[in-house]
């Protein structure tokens, strides 16, 4: 452990004053978020001189931050081969392949840095962060808290720690949705709140309970179900909600989804059956969600619908594609815009809208206030047949504890 910053020191003093200005501006440069720019620099530091371990470090970490965690795994194996106890490099290593979703390999070069540098506080955190990816939270946590300890006023750190305890948090959601006919009714109003309660890292059960006022009827429903995470890349989740002798509302809603994580895409299906007073409807199918760079995410879904309004089979207006595309605008502001032909909001179905086809334009914007407070607003504009047009507006809160 000695003797490998002895030889890194000597290998810096030997450096001319050339490189040595070229590495400062090169790290200026990566410093500055100029990654490309950088990389090229190191690299050619690094081609000057095969042995300066820091530039290859240097080019390594420009890799994963470049989204190109691959290249990355392969420098930092590079000088693993020549320096097996390099604990930058095994905890690069084990954050690249952990990236990559190699979770065994990952835990193999971090296990060997924590044997090797127990109380460094970056060792801490590569390995929660394996563990968060492996849905372990408990144990993912516990590591943050330990490096937390270390250096406690390492805000890099506490944003991991409470992004995470947000995530497996229990939250409560409010919403309210605001409809405006341009027709001779009345607007209505629908409140809805749930409670989504972690049992364990692999379960969370929730309740949920909706009011409506539409036509100038009032409805009711409540319910609950749960999310099951089953392995780390796969999910589902079910529920019913029944309704208190209600109108518009249904009596009986059953749904039943589940999906899979592939590298950037997420695959899903969903069933549901709404049993209204005097119409019936199953609705279904696959849905896509693709996260691209930035953090921005784009969705597809198709669902074919078949009501039975008084007993005669309808399938007039049941065939839905959603997209939609969602990206920050800042660290905490995120806008989505997107476009439903067919039935939209299945979390928010009434009898007059599942037997026609609509066209729905949604626009959304969520505030985290903090890891346990978003605020999300929404406007839709919808057109229906015969020249209705329904307006809407929605806010929602979510409080995670």
């Amino acid at each position: 452990m000695i003797l490998i910053p002895a030889v890194v020191l000597g290998m810096t003093l030997l450096v001319p004053p050339q490189a040595s200005d070229q590495r400062a501006e090169a790290e200026r440069m990566a410093n500055s978020g100029n990654y490309a720019a950088a990389l090229k620099q190191f690299q050619a530091i690094a081609a000057a001189n095969p042995d300066d371990i820091e530039s290859r470090l240097w080019i390594a970490r420009l890799h994963a931050r470049l989204g190109h965690p691959e290249h990355a795994v392969d420098v930092y194996r590079s000088i693993l081969a020549v320096q097996p106890q390099h604990v930058d490099a095994l905890v690069g290593l084990g954050q690249s392949l952990t990236t990559l979703g190699r979770l065994g390999e990952a835990s193999d070069a971090l296990s060997r840095a924590e044997a090797l540098s127990a109380d460094r506080p970056a060792v801490l955190v590569a390995q929660g962060q394996l563990h968060q990816a492996a849905n372990r939270t408990t144990l993912a946590l516990a590591y943050y808290e330990r490096a937390l300890a270390l250096d406690p006023s390492n805000a890099e750190i506490r944003a991991l720690a409470d992004a995470l305890r947000a995530e497996r948090g229990h939250r409560i959601e409010m919403d309210y949705d605001f409809q405006h006919f341009n027709t001779e009714v009345a607007d209505s109003h629908t409140g809805t709140f749930e409670l989504n309660a972690r049992a364990n890292d692999s379960l969370r059960l929730f309740g949920r309970g909706q009011v409506e006022s539409l036509f100038d009827v009032n409805d009711g429903r409540a319910g609950g179900g749960l999310e099951w995470s089953m392995t780390r890349t796969a999910w589902l989740r079910a529920g019913a909600v029944f309704g208190f002798d209600p109108v518009y509302l249904p009596k009986s809603d059953v749904f039943f989804e589940a999906g899979v994580q592939q590298g950037r895409a997420r695959w899903g299906v969903l069933v549901q059956r709404a049993v209204f007073e005097g119409s019936d409807l199953w609705i279904g199918g696959p849905e896509l969600t693709v996260r691209l760079t930035s953090g921005v995410e784009t969705f597809i879904n198709y669902f074919h619908g078949q009501a039975a309004v008084d007993n005669v089979t309808n399938d007039i207006g049941t065939d839905t594609v959603a997209v939609g595309i969602s990206g920050p605008v800042t660290k905490r502001f995120r806008l989505g815009a997107g476009y439903t032909h067919g039935i939209d909001r299945l979390d928010w179905l009434t009898s007059d809208r599942i037997t026609f086809e609509a066209d729905t334009f949604a626009l959304r914007g969520a505030w985290t206030f903090t890891p346990f407070v978003t605020l999300e607003v929404g406007y839709d504009i919808q057109t229906r047949p015969d020249d209705v047009k329904v307006q809407r507006a929605r806010a929602g809160l979510t409080y995670r504890f």
